[in-house]
């Protein structure tokens, strides 16, 4: 009996010495979270799942080392301690992207070849206490590192370009508040394609791109689950403004989705988050209703009007549905009325909701395949209507073009069809979203396969169609002018016809 726990001790150290040695590698969606459509609530892409999301085990360091602990508790207490607590890892993002335009000779179609680098490290000494900084850096060889504005005249950003994305620490108090301090990620609402409730982002999401590129909010949160019940409430303080305005540059080196060639971006418009009174305050509460469940969240800081968020999702037979509404008195960038050669700005009086619903429908064809099919509506009481697409000039000159939340009245539809039949590493996506206020429509075919374990290949195709100068199929030819005493050059820009692109995606 003694000579038999021996060996199996020995086997042991033998085995915890091989996974010293050789680390376990991170996945991405552990480090990078989960497709939109499988994110969880409040744990975003770019942030690892929160220990409110999923209660630690007991420490192994914790277990007992006096006389009464056993040999094999005592070994198994020394190996966790040993353990590395630093991972190391990242991500690496080659694009090439190419846009037709009407008009114009295959040789001055629009190029561009953004590539984003991923670092981070996950320090996690004790299951209690955790840390995570993830650095970013762009760059673009089709861009120059003097590159300025067409519109602004400005210097545009540095080429490559270095930013921080995430910088927080977690921990909990007695096992029962689970508190996040620093730049991180907190996702609310449920919408698949459209996001009103997201107020903890300053920046609008791209609903089509594959890597969510925003950076998180910094700000403290502390969750408060009950786990009895399944219901979970937080609480945040927010230390950056959460004012935008969108700004969008229609010029020859274009992101990889955004319609019609822009490039959005965002400014904050005159606030300043360095005394207290700037310290924006916001609550959640997230409550299992049998197989429902619903979100009730507000947020107010100085220089916005309090916000307000309701979210449900549930599902009926083989359906799953999903809806969320957002509650205003404002709107977040500037809006414009009357035509392109008289406008002026104003502010929308009284309530200005925002609402989504979506309905999914999978089906299982054969005993291991699936697919998708989904839809999804958005209402915006500060979009503009059909008779107004002349003021889209307009709203780009002045950095108020905000895509895919122009319009009053959006719909989209998708049918997914993830390793269909032998095909076990390709992933198949059909999408068309229409702005149906200005009826325009994006129809896009994507594609990816996985390679070598690590490595993956994505494509897209997307075509833009429905009505001239809508959304989807806007040209500029806006002159020279003069704003401020800062002289703007003319812009001409052709209506897209077809975009196209490739990526490799490598997780490090």
């Amino acid at each position: 009996m003694i000579h038999g726990r021996a060996v199996a001790l020995s086997l042991l150290i033998a085995a915890s010495r091989t996974l010293a040695q050789e680390p376990e590698r991170p996945t991405d969606e552990d480090m990078f979270g989960k497709p939109a459509d499988e994110v969880p609530r409040e744990a975003p892409t770019g942030q690892p799942e929160s220990p409110a999301q999923q209660e630690p085990p007991a420490s192994k360091a914790e277990i007992p080392q006096g006389s009464e602990a056993s040999t094999e508790e005592r070994l198994m207490g020394t190996l966790f301690k040993t353990e590395d607590p630093l991972k190391i890892g990242g991500l690496l993002y080659l694009r090439s992207n190419l846009y037709s335009r009407e008009h114009a000779p295959p040789s001055r179609w629009d190029l561009s070849m953004p590539s984003v680098t991923d670092l981070y490290l996950d320090a996690r000494p004790l299951d209690r206490v955790r840390g995570f900084v993830l650095g970013r850096m762009f760059f673009d060889p089709t861009l120059t590192s003097s590159a300025s504005s067409p519109l602004s005249g400005s210097a545009s950003s540095p080429n490559p370009h270095v930013l921080l994305d995430q910088l927080w620490l977690t921990f909990d108090v007695g096992r029962t508040a689970f508190v996040t301090l620093g730049r991180q990620h907190v996702k609310w609402g449920v919408g698949h394609y459209w996001n009103p409730t997201d107020y903890l982002h300053a920046v609008r999401r791209d609903p089509l791109a594959l890597l969510d590129e925003r950076t998180g909010t910094y700000m403290a949160r502390v969750q408060l689950p009950w786990e009895r019940l399944g219901w979970n409430f937080s609480a945040v303080a927010v230390f950056e403004p959460l004012v935008t305005q969108a700004t969008s540059v229609f010029v020859t080196s274009v992101s990889t989705t955004t319609p019609a060639g822009a490039t959005s971006t965002t400014t904050t418009q005159g606030q300043t988050s360095n005394q207290i009174g700037g310290v924006g305050g916001g609550a959640r509460a997230e409550i299992a209703l049998g197989s429902w469940q619903l979100g009730v969240d507000a947020l107010a800081q100085r220089g916005i009007r309090p916000r307000f968020g309701v979210d449900l999702t549930g599902g009926i037979w083989e359906f799953d549905l999903r809806g969320e509404l957002s509650l205003r008195t404002s709107s977040d960038v500037t809006l414009y009325r009357g035509t392109a050669a008289s406008f002026q700005t104003y502010a929308p009086s009284g309530m200005r909701p925002s609402a989504v619903g979506g309905v999914e429908w999978s089906h299982k064809y054969s005993d291991n395949d699936t697919f998708t099919l989904g839809f999804e509506y958005l209402y915006n009481s500060n979009g503009y209507r059909f008779a107004e697409r002349g003021l889209y000039p307009v709203l780009v000159v002045n950095n108020a073009f905000t895509p895919f939340y122009l319009g009053r009245h959006y719909a989209a539809a998708y049918l997914s069809l993830p390793k269909p039949g032998s095909w076990d590493r390709h992933t198949f996506t059909l999408t068309g979203i229409t702005n149906a206020s200005d009826r325009s429509v994006l129809a896009r075919f994507d594609w990816s396969v996985t390679f070598l374990t690590y490595l993956t290949v994505e494509f897209y195709a997307q075509g833009h169609l429905g009505t001239y100068d809508g959304e989807f199929r806007l040209s500029l030819d806006v002159p020279s002018q003069n704003i401020n005493g800062t002289v703007i050059p003319a812009i001409a820009v052709g209506t897209p016809l077809v975009d196209a692109g490739i990526a490799l995606r490598l997780g490090l």
